[in-house]
């Protein structure tokens, strides 16, 4: 079964026989999953191999029809046997590259990080993700590095280029302002399974987490919301639906390229520009090596349809994609983060979702555009395009109304701005257009 990660990872069970007051561990984790727990590691440190597996297939019994993943702690060998989900690894166990083989493409496996060294090795990895590991001192463990604290949690997730769960010290009282850091998830030990009801516990530290996260992410929800009517509008217009099933005149989608061809080139060196603006050296880095992986995918899949088509660039920018170009610069030039990741957002936020609904709903007949799709439809676009969206989230949070305001007006207008973008490809003229875009 295929999950979702970062869904996952919101309310982490950790399980500890010895603090669960004597109550068997599969009514433990029953009552936890009851209460909201999204997933389940089993740690045992002391217990025999038979046992150990035993333990696992029963709780994989329990969890596998609820849809809640099973991971083991350290061992992949009782991962394997017992078919878990898959593992969690620290820096002293089997490396991820071992774990890896043995338990092959379809298994999660998570990474420790203990320091900000652990996190640069991981993020050349392809764990599914890591845990920043202990966030506070913790009784349940003793050998653990120096603490990271919020400030250094938050740093680590703005770094990771994976989903992230805080450790160490969750509870009721913690958790709020750590999932304020946008950790994806918390892992939880005692809070849950010493509670004297490890539902009630649960269901109180979800209520905190949905709290925090509805917080943090009003942002983009409530831009997308504002935002609506243009998209449907985009997802109806001639240009998308004949795209989709492939009917697209050739001289139609070629105006388009050769337009985007230009557009895409500005774009690129803006994201460079952005990126000097953040605030600390490894997000910079990080956010560079994103645009330039991100930028050499769509030049690649322009080329090669350029090369299919035969489609000439040698044009000038249109009124649109200069107006586009025009509007992203002037945010830009604010040297405001916040301004300038909002005008850019539509640009990668509505053509991963385009090309995901094309995807979703595409017709079974060959399609000559079907590259153009794979591209913004991919695991690798999307990623992106979701690092992006939490970094928006994560600068309206700490916003002025003034300034969330204005980072939604950027927002609106270059969404405008791609819907007349497809117009003109489609019309070679802004025919058909029923607003009029302000700057």
């Amino acid at each position: 079964m295929k999950y979702d990660i970062k869904s996952a990872l919101r309310l982490y069970l950790v399980t500890d026989r010895p603090l669960s007051l004597g109550r068997p561990l599969e009514e433990v984790v029953s009552e936890a999953v009851a209460g909201g727990v999204t997933m389940v590691q089993l740690r045992e440190k002391e217990c025999p191999t038979g046992e150990f597996i035993a333990l696992a297939r029963r709780l994989k019994a329990l969890l596998a029809p609820l849809g809640v993943p099973l991971i083991i702690n350290d061992r992949v060998d009782v991962a394997l046997a017992a078919d878990a989900d898959g593992v969690h690894i620290g820096q002293s166990d089997m490396s991820y590259e071992d774990a890896r083989r043995l338990l092959g493409r379809d298994k999660i496996i998570g990474l420790s990080v203990e320091n900000f060294s652990d996190l640069e090795r991981a993020n050349s990895l392809d764990v599914d993700y890591v845990g920043i590991s202990p966030v506070y001192g913790t009784p349940t463990k003793s050998d653990t590095a120096e603490p990271f604290g919020l400030e250094g949690l938050k740093r680590a997730v703005a770094l990771s280029t994976h989903p992230t769960v805080a450790i160490g010290g969750m509870n009721a009282q913690t958790i709020g302002a750590v999932m304020a850091t946008g950790t994806d998830g918390v892992a939880v030990v005692s809070a849950i399974c010493s509670a004297p009801s490890p539902r009630k516990a649960a269901a109180e530290l979800n209520a905190i987490i949905n709290q925090q996260t509805d917080k943090i992410m009003s942002w983009t929800k409530e831009v997308w919301q504002k935002s609506l009517p243009i998209y449907e509008r985009i997802t109806r217009h001639p240009f998308i639906t004949e795209l989709a099933d492939g009917t697209l005149a050739t001289e139609r989608f070629a105006r388009y390229l050769a337009q985007d061809e230009i557009y895409i080139k500005n774009y690129g060196e803006e994201m460079f520009l952005l990126a000097d603006m953040l605030p600390d050296e490894a997000m910079r880095k990080m956010f560079r090596a994103y645009a330039e992986e991100g930028m050499a995918a769509e030049a690649a899949m322009h080329q090669m349809l350029i090369d299919n088509f035969g489609i000439d660039t040698a044009v000038e920018p249109s009124e649109v994609t200069a107006g586009y170009m025009a509007h992203t610069r002037k945010y830009i030039n604010t040297g405001n983060p916040a301004l300038a990741l909002a005008a850019m957002l539509p640009c990668m936020w509505i053509y991963n979702e385009v090309g995901l609904y094309i995807y979703n709903h595409r017709n079974p007949n060959p399609n000559p555009y079907s590259e153009w799709v794979a591209t913004y439809a991919s695991e690798d676009f999307t990623e992106g395009t979701r690092a992006v969206l939490e970094m928006c989230d994560r600068y309206a949070a700490e916003a002025t109304p003034e300034m969330r305001e204005e980072m939604t007006r950027a927002y609106l207008v270059a969404a405008e701005y791609e819907w007349a973008f497809w117009n003109w490809g489609y019309f070679g003229e802004m025919q058909n257009s029923k607003f009029k875009i302000e700057n």
